[in-house]
């Protein structure tokens, strides 16, 4: 070997030494003097020793000796060590060089590359950092095509704005028709492997959906549930590196929820990954929260699973996490994410494994205690208790550094092995689903992978199913339930109540399917069938000579409705209904969760004339600050209250101080009240003493058919 050989290597600032045999060497290169403090009189010709004064570099030697003695003709490195010289760091890294029939060891001076690879965790950060404005990007461009894409009348054609937003949209983005198949693409999703000599044979959109569905187990699920999902894949192309791509999938729907096209974008993250692999710890770990990646997390599941020991695989999703970004921005979306992991870190033990495998997702293997697994009751209940203290210590609020706070709620599916099963893909898959399973369970927010949560999963899917249907072929009817005046008994007004009433003749209680169309959406379209049905029946009223108001409860999910108010306003002149004849009726929990929202949707009906009651008065979180700031006409006092006055208690418990209590303060407010599901005697009487105004429920009537409400007298006794 000659120095223009080394020169040509890039090994110039360095020491090389020819392996003789076992710890010895022979000197026959030496750039610089930088070496001599640790080795003196050190020149080419001279032999040394690798003994006790050179710790690492003898501790490299346990892997350098066995790569020499195979003979490959590759590198092995060292790492970077610090040697200390008159007060001084050198940093210094090692290579054991198989050259047949020779072998070296190769120490390098690094001088500059030390400060570089730090520096490659801060310029990872910062790319990291831009990471989260090119998921604001997707976020944009999907809110921006799903409007477009729903004002198009035609599902397999594109019109004139569809296509000029995409070929303006700097990342790559396919429009998908509901089987799958794409109808345009972007210049920008073409330029994406314009960088590579490798043909594509195939379509770039089929492409990234092979991709998806190789590299994760939740593909069937997000397809066949219509869901969306964002994450990375990895395009392998040998000999070259690949790429790393950001990909979202999102469902475009009609107003009935059946799909109408997809949006996938894509966006090339290679450049982040690049430098993460450079830098050990973070490719195995999350830059923000410092827990290992999905990637890392995916090797040691699969090294515990050939251990054998039973575990219970965990999966955690923030619910709702994308609206903290919308409110409060992603600056305290992470502050958010690195106090959840500090506070999931802090219940797991040394055997537990965590990590976050998404944006708002995370996943525990949770080992099991020898002594408690003697028994499967055992292990559930041991999985059971960790989870029961995940929720009630993320349960309390995260502080912020601007002084706010912020509350959230995890949705946690478990899966255990080897009983659900001992393939690690698998495994993975039951998790998703069972954690799918819990963002459907309001009560618990948890789910244990079953065959029966698969067969519960099938009949909610045949349920929506029969849902879409029954808006489709009208199989919904409007009962009305009578409000009176408690001191009159008159009939003053009308709760409009839907139920459905299947083909064969059965009624659907609104308690099993409600819920259900409130979860998929399909609230909107029944909501709207219910407001122009009410507007429809108010004129049968009225021609009757039943002139009353009628009122129709909304949910949340039609507050976020834009096209709400001009729809109400629509059916109230294609119907030539007095608007101060018609009531909306909103629960507490939208005063909070929607509160801008609604304050301008009531100021707009307030100049139509319509009046406004609060639902389910007392179990929600109204205060007088609310009450006072919108417009409220009614409120409505929960039948749970109102129904727990019996004569035993003689109005001494607390459910009859809250009712007290609510007439006094609507009394102040110059608020009108109505007492929901009055059913004896008692119940009336007491609140005609406490000067109730008006009362509904099962002792004046029930919910009525058009037909039967009509023949109801205008005064009940």
């Amino acid at each position: 070997m000659v120095t223009s050989l080394f020169t040509e290597l890039g090994l110039i600032d360095c020491v090389i030494f020819k392996h003789i045999g076992a710890h010895e060497f022979e000197v026959i290169y030496k750039a610089d003097s930088w070496f001599d403090p640790l080795i003196q009189g050190v020149s080419a010709g001279h032999n040394i020793e690798i003994d006790n004064n050179f710790p690492f570099l003898l501790d490299f030697m346990q892997d350098a000796i066995p790569h020499w003695q195979a003979k490959a003709a590759n590198v092995i490195d060292s790492g970077i060590w610090t040697e200390t010289i008159q007060g001084h760091p050198l940093r210094l890294e090692a290579q054991a060089i198989n050259n047949p029939p020779h072998s070296y060891l190769v120490v390098h001076r690094l001088k500059d590359k030390f400060e570089k690879k730090q520096q490659t965790l801060q310029l990872a950060r910062e790319l990291l950092l831009s990471n989260d404005q090119i998921t604001a990007r997707h976020e944009q461009l999907e809110k921006r095509m799903a409007d477009l894409l729903n004002s198009s009348s035609a599902i397999h054609t594109l019109e004139q704005p569809i296509i000029q937003a995409l070929e303006q949209a700097e990342i790559g983005v396919a429009v998908l028709d509901e089987r799958l198949q794409m109808l345009k693409g972007n210049p920008a999703l073409q330029a994406l492997f314009s960088d590579t000599s490798v043909e594509i044979k195939q379509p770039i959109d089929r492409l990234l959906l092979e991709l998806f569905k190789k590299q994760y187990p939740e593909y069937e699920r997000i397809f066949a549930t219509h869901s969306p999902w964002s994450g990375e894949l990895c395009w392998l192309n040998p000999p070259e590196q690949g790429k790393w791509l950001k990909v979202s999938i999102y469902p475009i729907k009609d107003g009935l929820r059946h799909i109408k096209n997809w949006i996938l974008s894509v966006s090339d993250v290679t450049q982040v990954k690049f430098l993460l692999k450079r830098n050990e710890k973070l490719s195995h770990y999350d830059v923000l929260t410092d827990l290992p990646n999905r990637q890392y997390f995916w090797q040691q599941l699969e090294d515990r699973a050939l251990r054998g020991k039973p575990f219970f695989l965990l999966y955690l999703d923030i619910e709702k996490f994308k609206r903290v970004n919308e409110l409060h921005g992603h600056a305290t979306g992470d502050q958010v994410l690195i106090g959840l992991a500090k506070r999931l870190s802090s219940l797991t033990r040394m055997d537990d494994l965590i990590a976050r495998i998404g944006g708002a997702e995370f996943a525990v293997v949770l080992g099991l205690d020898d002594l408690n697994t003697q028994h499967l009751h055992n292990e559930y209940n041991q999985c059971k208790a960790f989870i029961r203290e995940v929720i009630n210590a993320c349960s309390l609020p995260f502080y912020l550094e601007s002084g706010g706070r912020c509350e959230i709620q995890l949705n946690i599916g478990a899966t255990s092995f080897p009983k659900d099963s001992k393939n690690i893909e698998e495994l993975i898959k039951f998790a998703d689903i069972a954690v799918s399973a819990a963002k459907n369970s309001p009560e618990t927010h948890t789910a244990f992978y079953s065959q029966k949560l698969v067969e519960d999963a099938l009949k909610r899917v045949q349920m929506e199913n029969a849902l879409q249907t029954a808006i489709t072929d009208n199989e919904f009817e409007l009962f009305f339930q009578p409000i009176i005046n408690l001191s009159s008994g008159q009939v003053i007004k009308a709760e409009a109540l839907i139920r459905w009433r299947k083909i064969d003749g059965a009624l659907v209680s609104p308690t099993d399917f409600i819920p259900l169309a409130e979860q998929t959406g399909l609230i909107v379209p029944i909501g709207k069938w219910v407001i122009n049905q009410a507007c429809k029946q108010m004129k049968v009223l009225s021609e009757a000579g039943k002139i009353i108001k009628i009122s129709v409860n909304l949910s949340p999910r039609q507050i976020a409705d834009r096209q709400l108010f001009s729809f109400i306003k629509q059916s109230l002149n294609k119907h030539k209904v007095n608007p101060c004849q018609f009531e909306i009726e909103l629960t507490e929990g939208v005063l909070i969760d929607d509160y801008d929202k609604v304050q301008h949707l009531l100021s707009e009906l307030r100049t139509l004339g319509i009046s406004v009651a609060i639902d389910d008065f007392g179990t929600g979180y109204s205060s007088l600050a609310y009450l006072q700031k919108l417009a409220i006409d009614h409120i409505k006092i929960d039948r749970s209250f109102v129904m727990s006055l019996t004569a035993s208690n003689q109005g001494q418990d607390s459910d009859s101080a809250i009712v007290l209590a609510v007439i006094a303060m609507a009394k102040s407010l110059n608020v009108g009240v109505i007492a929901e599901g009055v059913e004896t005697d008692y119940q009336k009487r007491f609140l005609q003493e406490c000067n109730c105004p008006s009362a509904q429920g099962f002792l004046f009537s029930k919910p009525l058919p058009i037909e039967q409400f009509l023949r109801l007298p205008a005064q009940l006794p």
